[in-house]
């Protein structure tokens, strides 16, 4: 099972890979960031308020510098490692992000990750838009 979302965002594409790849850019409801942008390297989320603590770790599996990035992406240890392919592209005003999400284990997680991405994008587009 996948996810396969288009989206655009009003930002230079320089300006938009570098946000994904930093640990500075934490959005909603994540309340921090570890992010090393490169093969081998790690991407944690981590969410902590006093009614949750939720953590996501993942590596690096591809980085090609405001291009591509693949990924893991395992949430809070439970057992469904999932594979995240993101693509860039500059567009006439701003940048087109392509996600593919594969690996799920069943529709209810789809259905939560796709709700999740669209969640994401909007709280990026706010973030960078605060940035500009």
């Amino acid at each position: 099972m996948e996810i396969h979302v288009d989206y655009k965002v009003p930002f230079a594409l320089a300006d938009v890979y570098a946000a994904w790849v930093s640990s500075e850019t934490v959005i909603a409801p994540a309340t921090a960031m570890d992010i090393h942008p490169v093969v081998g390297g790690h991407y944690r989320l981590i969410m902590e308020t006093e009614d949750f603590t939720g953590r996501n770790e993942g590596e690096f599996l591809k980085v090609e510098p405001e291009r591509r990035i693949v990924y893991t992406w395992e949430w809070n240890g439970d057992g469904e490692v999932t594979e995240i392919d993101v693509t860039f592209s500059a567009v006439p005003d701003g940048t087109a992000i392509t996600i593919v999400h594969t690996g799920f284990r069943n529709q209810q997680s789809v259905e939560n990750h796709r709700s999740g991405w669209d969640s994401y994008i909007d709280g990026f587009t706010a973030f960078l838009a605060a940035q500009a």
